[in-house]
């Protein structure tokens, strides 16, 4: 008897030592709102992968975000970073290496054809021309995106690729489908010409036949001067602009004395950078957005 229970024992301690070992979690972490939305959509239930969203929710685009602590804490301890690139997130780099050597950090706007714009230097400087980052505020790149995050998770968790997959394809089917109403409805417009708050949506505007003809802000918090506010009303007359758009994050307050001066009414956009963090929020926010469209452009 004994010697079968040491047997037993021996054969059992095999197996346990011959077994793979468990996969280690994955740790990945979304730089801001709209990269965490396309990454739970992807992952899914998929196990032992947690997601967590650096900036929250109700901050938007990172363009000047200057990493806190807690963020640095985050990024010390994950395994993977979606982020937005094309210059969106600009603490990448040298902060993000030094707090996690070993961190993957994938840019998921490297799979867009970009927009190149021109910004004047000055007299004495020549103008620059830079990327337009906001490639995810248009549903043709947001199917882009989607896959570029496919392709990073799967390559970091192999486990769960085919899962990731089936739950990017599921999500790409209705991201198409938002694409088609947009493509549908962009036909109907009668007007084509818009100004918006900043060069946020230009990537939408390109998808669906839109001319941003002004802005209200160069950049965001980089009020117009008194000069600038008078040539977009006269380009909001001249061009018969049907709105000033603007946005949920920022004050409306410019916006609102550009259009009571142009005499037209201010709708807003959103580019899906602050809000809910539910699956369909960027569908969502991206149908309103459409609906705002359809009723400023589609009128007489």
């Amino acid at each position: 008897m004994r010697t079968r229970g040491i047997a037993l024992l021996a054969a059992v301690a095999g197996v346990l030592l011959s077994a793979p070992a468990a996969a280690a979690p994955l740790r990945v972490l979304a730089s801001f709102l709209p990269m965490y939305l396309f990454t739970i959509n992807v992952v899914g239930d998929s196990p032992g992968v947690a997601v967590d969203l650096m900036l929250p929710a109700t901050l938007g685009c990172p363009h000047d975000y200057a990493l806190t602590p807690s963020d640095m804490r985050k990024i010390a301890s994950a395994d993977l970073l979606v982020a937005n690139g094309r210059g969106m997130e600009e603490f990448l780099g040298g902060p993000v290496r030094r707090a996690n050597p070993r961190l993957r950090v994938v840019e998921t706007a490297s799979s867009v054809v970009p927009l190149r714009e021109t910004h004047g230097g000055g007299p004495h400087a020549p103008a620059a021309a830079e990327t337009n980052p906001h490639t995810w505020v248009s549903p043709r790149n947001a199917i882009l995106q989607v896959r570029a995050v496919e392709k990073a998770l799967s390559e970091a968790s192999p486990v769960n690729a085919a899962r990731f997959r089936a739950n990017a394809d599921g999500y790409v089917r209705r991201l198409e489908n938002l694409n088609r109403e947009y493509e549908e409805a962009s036909r109907k417009f009668r007007r084509k010409n818009i100004v918006t708050f900043h060069n946020v949506f230009d990537y939408l505007a390109r998808d669906y036949g839109l001319v941003i003809v002004g802005e209200v802000e160069n950049a965001p918090g980089q009020e117009p001067s008194a000069g600038e506010i008078r040539r977009l009303v006269r380009t909001i007359r001249e061009k018969d602009v049907p709105a000033v758009f603007a946005e949920p994050q920022y004050s409306p307050r410019i916006a609102e004395v550009i259009a009571r001066e142009a005499g037209v009414p201010v709708r807003t956009l959103d580019p899906a950078a602050t809000g809910s963090m539910a699956p369909t929020a960027y569908e969502e926010a991206m149908r309103r957005n459409l609906k705002t469209l359809e009723e400023a452009l589609s009128g007489p």
